[in-house]
């Protein structure tokens, strides 16, 4: 297979001149004549050894590596259209030839300066027209014997408002060679500024916005400094400039400070001059009364008056014009209309993001384009893509910042790059002298809106920066009020920071919610003058949100607390952080609240290293503070598979309360340690003994939440012994305490357990019920580590009524979220039940595969309980496939498990071992191999995990 041109490319783009005219008018036969179209194009271009990577609707992307081979085959496609019978209809087809660098990658080509430019040379075009630009004319070095000769069309300035670019008309026998002029920005009056680079992206805001104008008169577009709205206006009336017979003027009001000269600025830009006895603004409104034009007031926020009172005046003067302005605020005109230009489309950071992948992004398509021509040598690959993402993002989009940054390719790799974004306003400087002086540095793009705030609102916007991942109006008025600015003053000064484009606001499901972009807000930061009182502030204020004890006892539902902490996680990460050097006792009090929230979200990973971090940095701290903290690390490492550290930091921490005389935490301990020996499936008698010793004081002390914990706890033991009416008498007697007292997450958890029982009982339809019932629970709290035990267990119950298709599919997902979680422990059961899955179909290498996973993970975090499920697999798998010696050396370890090491496999399992082992007794007196593979059953449980892992697979 042929391999696309990279390189040097040559671009034929192709589109049906009136493609809605044709559809209206030929409905029909339409699809007849767009698949003899179609296939037109597809023939002239494959016989010319060209590409099509392209159809968007009827218009055809193609390339080639001889501009030759494009020339030849529009002229041959050109030649069939006309020859071809269309029933009628009229196929009018504009074709753009034009030459230049661009890279194939698997999701397209990357060059967008060299594929826009094409597209501009076809859109140039008239339908039946070939025009060819000069780079591809001059890229044609073979004789064309006179078949084929050029018209040169002049130097024309495109809509793409870069240079101009001088085009050639071919001309040969059997094409049409007489057309109306070009559609290019000649063609109508204009001022607009030529650009030395190329428009990208935009594509929704391009069409938003000539949407607008169709329907409208004045249209602002607002947004904060460097965000594109001037590039993005330009462009729009590039694109619009056919619909106004009269012209597109472009008045650039950046350099202006006093307002009564824009009708000055705005006569010199359209070239009226001075009529005596009538004043420059009776002579502009004479002027326009009659006129079909479209005004661009760029730059109105610092003569926000002035403009507003313009526009008012120039639109009830003139019935046909249309103003569309740019502004970090709105006029507040009656009839404007406001589009918010949002920074560019650009990716979050992830792990090794393709380079492919990341150019369907308008951010990095831009810092693409721009750092290519500064170096072109510039490349984006595996090593570098992650730190590109991270630019974009540390960014936000911003296309001036993008820009200032893609400027340092020259003296810096992308790695560097983004590591100095820390110090964004030293590191982005020195752009274009052509530029304005504000647009020259990021730092002078943010002191263009920061100078005209009034001093309450330059107050207020520094301390807005306190915040981390947004905040909620009732935050600003307690953090961010005092003497200076009061509590009922905060809203209106806040509207007047987001009318300025310095904040903006998004609806949520809930309440509004406030941010201010990265870039911004590390402005603001640094020019917070009072900065230890409002991170004092923050901290404490956010201390209360995450106390849920205090929320839960003033009545606030479970579900409500955990809206709000997830709304405010990144606050409360930033809280921590500053609590940690300037508060930290408080910071211990302050974690030790969050325990609860991590737990019911399944943020194990989270709670663990935040434990750990503070507990290495400041050793010095003692007492319940450090005992609180050593718990919630021990409760949180359980959740991420760290067995043997929980187990350590769980016998510190009793120590400790046991030093203190605390017996609310020593339960808590013993309550981890029984935990612990039951993942390990050590001795019953030494587990029951941790549970009942916990729930003897949590009785004591009347702690009905821990009491049902250890109720919960101590049912899986009785279950494990056999005693089921108990077990279910305290399951139940749990769920009740935990119904009374609302704690959804520990609802779903004892629904999902009785689900997991009944799966076990074979009763199918009550598994389900239950399962259903507690998905329902942690989908509406959001917690992702019951959800990912919901769908193991709906992965098992499929299972169980034989719909393996749906079983995988359940167990797949949830071995997703475990991944992105980090919930190890988790993985072991899960694998274990896809090996059951593949046992099932008859894949039994995966079967085995799996078995073997699940081994290894539950080996190295210390967690034996599934190991003897695993075991029984592999031995049933191998007797499935004969192989009888290795099934029975397995059944014979599985014995060893349960009858020397107490890993009991329960009563099912062992009667089936026996059905098994009875036909390999039988099997064995024609097998002398397996009778010799007997196994002393002195082996530990090390040998079995070891025997296990060094079976090879079937």
């Amino acid at each position: 297979m042929k391999t696309l041109p990279s390189g040097k490319v040559t671009f034929l783009f192709t589109d049906i001149e009136g493609s809605v005219k044709l559809a209206q008018k030929h409905s029909g036969i339409l699809k007849e004549l767009l698949d003899k179209h179609n296939d037109i194009i597809e023939q002239s271009v494959t016989e010319n050894n060209g590409f099509v990577f392209k159809i968007i609707g009827d218009a055809f992307c193609c390339s080639f590596e001889n501009p030759k081979d494009a020339l030849n085959a529009s002229v041959s496609a050109q030649r069939k259209f006309n020859s071809e019978d269309w029933k009628g209809a009229e196929m009018k087809v504009r074709m753009g030839i034009h030459t230049g660098p661009a890279e194939w990658s698997e999701s397209g080509y990357m060059g967008y300066m060299t594929l826009a430019r094409s597209h501009r040379v076809m859109s140039a075009a008239n339908g039946g027209q070939i025009i060819i630009s000069e780079d591809s004319k001059n890229a044609i070095n073979e004789d064309l014997n006179d078949k084929i000769k050029f018209r040169d069309l002049g130097e024309r300035r495109l809509k793409d408002l870069i240079r101009p670019i001088k085009l050639f008309q071919p001309l040969a026998e059997g094409i049409i060679s007489e057309f109306p002029p070009l559609k290019t920005l000649d063609a109508r009056p204009n001022n607009l500024p030529l650009q030395l680079s190329s428009f990208i992206g935009r594509e929704d805001e391009i069409s938003t916005l000539k949407k607008l104008l169709s329907e409208s008169r004045l249209i602002t577009l607002i947004g904060s400094g460097g965000s594109g709205k001037t590039r993005l206006s330009l462009q729009a009336g590039a694109d619009l400039i056919d619909k106004y017979i009269n012209g597109v003027w472009f008045i650039d009001l950046a350099a202006l400070q006093d307002g009564n000269l824009i009708y000055l600025k705005i006569a010199e830009s359209i070239g009226l001059n001075e009529q005596q006895g009538k004043s420059i603004e009776e002579n502009i409104y004479d002027y326009i009364k009659d006129k079909e034009l479209l005004i661009i007031l760029d730059n109105c926020e610092h003569l926000i008056n002035d403009c507003a009172n313009l526009c008012m005046n120039f639109l009830r003067h003139s019935s046909k014009m249309k103003i569309l302005a740019t502004s970090r605020e709105a006029l507040k005109c009656h009839g404007e209309i406001l589009l918010n230009v949002p920074p560019l489309k650009f990716p979050v950071p992830k792990d090794n993001p393709a380079p492919e992948k990341l150019v369907q992004y308008e951010a990095v398509r831009l810092f693409i384009e721009r750092a290519l021509s500064v170096s072109s040598n510039f490349r984006v690959n595996n090593e570098n893509a992650s730190a590109l993402a991270g630019i974009c993002f540390q960014l936000d989009g911003i296309p001036l910042a993008i820009e200032l940054a893609a400027a340092r390719v020259k003296i810096l790799p992308l790695e560097k790059i983004y590591e100095k974004l820390s110090d964004r306003f030293r590191l982005l400087t020195g752009g274009s002298r052509t530029m304005l002086p504000r647009q020259q540095t990021l730092s002078a793009m943010i002191d263009w809106s920061y100078d005209l705030l009034n001093e309450k609102e330059k107050l207020l916007f520094e301390r807005l920066s306190v915040f981390s991942g947004g905040w909620t109006l009732e935050a600003a008025e307690k953090i961010c009020s005092d003497e200076m600015i009061e509590e009922f003053e905060v809203i209106d000064i806040l509207s007047g920071l987001i009318e300025k484009s310095l904040v903006v606001s998004k609806d949520t499901e809930n309440e509004i919610r406030f941010n201010m972009l990265v870039t911004i807000r590390q402005y603001a930061l640094n020019k917070i003058k009072d900065g230890n009182n409002i991170f004092s502030k923050h901290f404490f204020y956010f201390k209360d949100t995450g106390n849920y004890a205090m929320h839960i006892s003033k009545g606030l539902d479970q579900k409500k607390y955990i809206d709000i902490m997830e709304s405010e996680t990144d606050n409360i990460r930033a809280a921590i952080n500053w609590g940690t050097d300037n508060e930290t006792e408080e910071t211990f009090r302050f974690i030790n609240n969050l325990s609860e929230f991590w737990r019911i979200k399944g943020y194990y990973s989270e709670g663990y290293q935040t434990c750990k971090n503070i507990l290495k940095k400041k050793p010095e701290v003692s007492g319940n503070l450090k005992a609180d903290v050593l718990y919630s690390q021990a409760l949180s490492a359980y959740g991420i598979g760290k067995l043997k550290e929980m187990e350590d930091i769980t016998n510190s921490c009793l120590s400790l309360y046991e030093e203190l005389d605390n017996s609310f935490g020593i339960a808590k301990c013993y309550e981890l340690l029984g935990i612990i020996c039951n993942a390990r499936s050590d001795d019953l008698k030494k587990t029951s003994d941790y549970h009942y010793k916990s729930l003897k004081i949590f009785r004591e002390l009347g702690e009905k939440c821990d009491i049902a914990n250890s109720l919960y706890n101590l049912s899986f033991i009785l279950h494990r012994q056999g005693d089921m009416e108990t077990a279910f008498k305290m399951k139940n007697e749990a769920l009740e305490i935990f119904k009374e007292i609302g704690d959804t997450h520990r609802i779903a958890l004892i629904l999902a357990n009785l689900g997991v029982i009944y799966f076990r009982m074979e009763e199918y339809d009550k598994a389900q019920s239950y399962t259903e019932e507690s998905l329902a629970l942690s989908y509406q709290i959001g917690d992702k580590y019951l959800i990912s035990i919901n769908l193991v267990n709906f992965g098992c119950i499929n299972t169980g009524i034989k719909d393996y298709e749906k079983a995988l599919e359940y167990l797949e997902k949830a071995m997703e979220i475990f991944s992105e979680c980090g919930y190890i422990i988790n993985v072991i059961p899960a694998l274990l039940y896809i090996g059951e899955v593949y046992k099932f179909t008859g894949e039994f290498e995966k079967a085995i595969v799996n078995y073997k996973e699940s081994v290894l993970k539950g080996s190295e975090n210390g967690i034996e309980y599934f190991l003897p499920n695993n075991i029984f697999g592999m031995a049933e798998v191998f007797f499935k496939t004969k192989k009888f010696d290795k099934s029975y050396k397995f059944f014979q370890m599985l014995k060893t498990l349960d009858e020397v090491h107490d890993k009991k496999i329960g009563v099912k399992k062992s009667i089936s071992v026996e059905k098994y082992m009875n036909q390999l007794f039988e099997i064995s007196g024609e097998n002398r191999k397996l009778k010799d593979a007997v196994l002393d059953t002195d082996l530990s449980v090390d040998d079995i995990i070891k025997i296990a892992l060094s079976e090879e697979n079937v």
